[in-house]
């Protein structure tokens, strides 16, 4: 038989699948979105429900107010510092602060989105606007217009979104990449990031909701818990009752305003125009040190170093070695002094560091030696760990090179 008439054969028993018919989606269009201010918008046979809603600039969400981003924006701009969370030159509307709800916590492909939200500046207003996935079958309907939507706006501002929102929205989109536009290119600012850098010591957790109530000062009574998001996705797949995922909207639209006050928040606090905690301002300063921002990182240890709170050692010591990189051996020798008389690991660093000092850089072996036996003596007390007894290892044989040198 040739191929052909095999092709031929095999055709009549395929069963393709009929098109919707318009009743199917004038019955799905039934569903009353009119008290949650949603509207459809269509993809040829396929819809998602699109709903947006206006603030004032002037509207308190706990700490602040959204009127506070433009200044933000405008004091890192002329900062001119080079930070992850800095925009130099970005507008305050090209800021996407941007949220997901899905089926679950998996990155992979059985895990699907049902909810995009976002909202941005837009004139004199903050605009949230949310695309909601009415079944599985109309997925390239919300992500063509979302992404759509955003295509004029450049940078995302998310929660954890570098490691899961956004990879998911990424193989998501390559289910439907044939029917919606391509992913854009975006900047992206990862708050997450950032909390745990200034209070993962502080906060019994970093969770956004743990950081809204400590830090932000924002209340969310009545609250739908992002947990019960997939269910009652679920329960609306099945009933088709809006009023089943109102709270879920809810929801993703204060983590969406929420980050917008985070975002000032943490700029304001790293820009120094509010006032810190110590340990903040040692966490700041560790920040500003790995972005190779010396002068800013120098004054906010120094700041540190001179209060008493149990990070000062920690500041001396940090401050200590930036010296030593600077080549400012007076002043750095002056940080680890203040500490090598005290106990813990810090004064076993500053030993060492003295010793290196006084053999390589004065030459004084005796005091050399004499910090190098001070590390020993105070390491042996607290090695506890076989990484410790390392340590001693080491120090033991820098002090008998350091006798035989002498």
């Amino acid at each position: 038989m040739s191929l052909k008439n095999k092709l031929s054969r095999l055709k009549g028993h395929m069963q393709l699948p009929d098109r919707p018919l318009p009743e199917t989606k004038t019955i799905e269009l039934k569903e009353d979105w009119s008290h949650l201010q949603g509207q459809p918008r269509f993809l040829e046979e396929q819809w998602t429900i699109f709903r947006e809603i206006e603030y004032p600039l002037d509207y308190k969400l706990g700490a602040h107010r959204f009127s506070e981003l433009k200044a933000v924006v405008e004091l890192w701009n002329k900062a001119g510092v080079n930070h992850p969370l800095a925009t130099n030159g970005v507008s305050e509307e090209q800021l996407i602060f941007f949220d997901t709800e899905t089926t679950g916590l998996g990155t992979g492909t059985g895990n699907t989105i049902f909810l995009l939200g976002y909202c941005h500046l837009e004139g004199d207003a903050v605009k949230v606007k949310q695309f909601f996935l009415p079944g599985p079958a109309h997925e390239a309907a919300m992500y063509y217009h979302f992404l759509e939507d955003v295509k004029d706006l450049s940078n995302l501002v998310t929660y954890n979104g570098k490691a899961f929102d956004w990879p998911q929205v990424r193989t998501r989109h390559t289910l439907v990449r044939d029917q919606v536009p391509k992913l854009p290119k975006f900047g992206h600012y990862d708050l997450l990031h950032a909390s745990r850098r200034l209070w993962k010591d502080t906060l019994p957790s970093c969770r956004l909701s743990i950081v809204e109530k400590e830090i932000l000062n924002i209340n969310r009574d009545g609250d739908t818990p992002g947990s019960l998001a997939p269910l009652l996705y679920f329960d609306y797949l099945r009933e088709k009752d809006p009023k089943i995922i109102e709270g879920v909207l809810k929801h993703n639209e204060m983590d969406v305003l929420s980050l917008i006050v985070l975002y000032i928040q943490l700029s304001k606090k790293l820009l120094s125009r509010v006032p810190t905690t110590i340990n903040e301002t040692y966490e700041i300063a560790r920040w500003f040190e790995k972005e190779k921002q010396i002068q800013r990182a120098t004054d906010l240890y120094q700041q540190v170093a001179k209060s008493s709170s149990s990070r000062q050692n920690d500041a001396l010591l940090a401050l200590g070695l930036l010296l030593k990189k600077e080549k400012k051996l007076e002043d750095a020798m002056d940080c680890f002094l203040l500490i090598a008389e005290k106990n813990g690991s810090t004064a076993v660093v500053a030993c060492i560091e003295l010793a290196k000092l006084y053999e390589h850089q004065l030459k004084d072996l005796e005091r050399a030696l004499y910090y190098s036996k001070m590390a020993y003596h105070k390491q042996k007390q607290m090695a506890r760990l076989l990484k410790e007894k390392k340590l001693l290892d080491d120090l033991k044989l820098r002090m008998e090179r350091l006798t035989k040198k002498r």
